[in-house]
């Protein structure tokens, strides 16, 4: 099941790690004046549970100023919509049957969209974005459809959208399978025409090892028809921003079938939009009471900890996270570093923080090579230090403490020196 990012306004709980040779870094302040974690980037941005059904696996970027659900602009301007059709065919790399449950999906800036299903044989065709408006894909695999209880996706906001870009409505989407416990090929959509050959050739869907959790509730497939409709219809609303009664309806729908997992969920998310972390932290908990494997609660309740400043309940609630899926959610890494370092657990959020680098191939948390350069001068490994902190420089060049990072490389080399004398 996945996801659609209702709004572009969230909540965030913002940090930017600031390193100072001998210094300890320097967080904003959260509620309750504790500093929160924050992933990588150019602006250190990360979502606070966010909106309902927002996933949060992996990262995706969502532009300032764009709906990539319509490819209409905040400022009104309208692209027209072209015909593109696509073709393809989906296989799994262990030799797996396809099936007609395989979901192909167009994600633009993050925002996961339903397209089409495969056939038995694992092929699809389709049109383009012709299932763009619809609300809720309600087949009986996913219920949910456009909100649904995919976790949080870390969001890292890009600017500076060039004129080309703005033409093209596929500027920043690409193509991609779904489906449970597997790891999509994708095919980039942003150069694409109407004319191009249609064929997208065959995608593979990679076996994800070591992953006990699952981001879709297995408690869904016995929910109630009255309930499911409930949930479907709460959906719905929230897509819309009727939080109110959306929430009626989600109350609903877990008060038919309590141990409906994904509906908890979404009624946390609703919640939190409401501005009741409370409240959404209550129903983060019953999801997961419900549906003890469904990780995405657990990943919603590690960033409500850490934006309070628990950060006890923020190592705990993202160790589960890790422990239950540590290939799809890269932020509970950055949380459980942050936690564990507010902690004072060095080695605990140097083993996570180095886990992370291995998994963010894509650099979308170039912070954490701040961390270890922190965490390495603390247990005075100067040459580590210096290397991580050139890492980051790298990554980050334009980075607003860029000219004091420089001036603390210079002291780390100084006593790199003296440590050798």
């Amino acid at each position: 099941m996945r996801t659609f990012w209702a709004g572009r306004r969230f909540i965030l709980v913002s940090a930017f790690l600031t390193l100072g040779f001998g210094l300890q870094p320097a967080y904003p302040q959260a509620k309750g004046g504790a500093p929160a974690p924050a992933p990588g980037g150019n602006n250190g941005n990360v979502p606070s549970p966010g909106s309902p059904g927002t996933p949060s696996r992996g990262v995706g970027n969502v532009p300032n100023g764009i709906n990539s659900n319509n490819g209409t602009f905040d400022n009104g301007i309208n692209f027209p919509q072209r015909n593109i059709f696509l073709s393809g065919r989906v296989m799994f790399d262990d030799g797996t049957q396809a099936n007609n449950e395989i979901r192909i999906e167009r994600v633009c800036a993050g925002n996961p969209r339903f397209e089409a299903h495969t056939d038995s044989k694992g092929r699809f065709s389709f049109q383009l974005g012709n299932n763009a408006m619809a609300a809720v894909d309600t087949d009986a695999a996913d219920q949910g459809g456009t909100f649904g209880p995919r976790s949080r996706e870390m969001e890292s906001q890009r600017g500076g959208l060039g004129a080309l870009s703005r033409s093209n409505p596929y500027w920043n989407c690409e193509l991609r399978a779904s489906y449970p416990g597997y790891r999509s090929d994708v095919v980039e959509l942003g150069t694409r025409r109407a004319l191009d050959n249609p064929d997208v050739g065959t995608i593979i869907l990679h076996r994800l090892n070591n992953v006990k959790g699952t981001t879709i509730s297995v408690t869904s497939a016995l929910a109630p028809k009255r309930a499911r409709k409930g949930y479907e219809k709460g959906l719905q609303l929230a897509e819309k921003g009727k939080f109110e009664e959306a929430e009626k309806h989600l109350l609903e729908a877990t008060s038919l079938y309590p141990k409906y997992a994904e509906a908890w969920f979404a009624l946390g998310q609703v919640q939190e939009k409401e501005n009741r972390p409370g409240d959404a932290q209550k129903s983060f908990q019953a999801a997961a009471t419900a549906d003890s494997k469904f990780v995405s609660p657990y990943d919603q309740l590690a960033l409500l900890a850490a934006h309070d400043g628990k950060w006890d309940e923020a190592a705990n609630y993202s160790k589960k996270v890790i422990d239950l899926n540590p290939v799809e959610f890269p932020a509970a890494f950055w949380c459980n570093a942050v936690a564990n370092y507010n902690l004072k657990k060095m080695d605990d959020a140097q083993e996570s923080t180095q886990a992370l680098l291995k998994l963010d191939t894509k650099h979308q948390f170039p912070e954490a090579e701040s961390m270890l350069a922190q965490i390495y001068l603390k247990k005075a490994n100067y040459d580590e230090a210096a290397a991580h902190l050139k890492a980051y420089l790298a990554l980050v060049p334009n980075a607003k403490n860029a000219d004091s990072l420089k001036a603390a490389l210079v002291k780390i080399e100084q006593a790199k020196a003296e440590a050798k004398k």
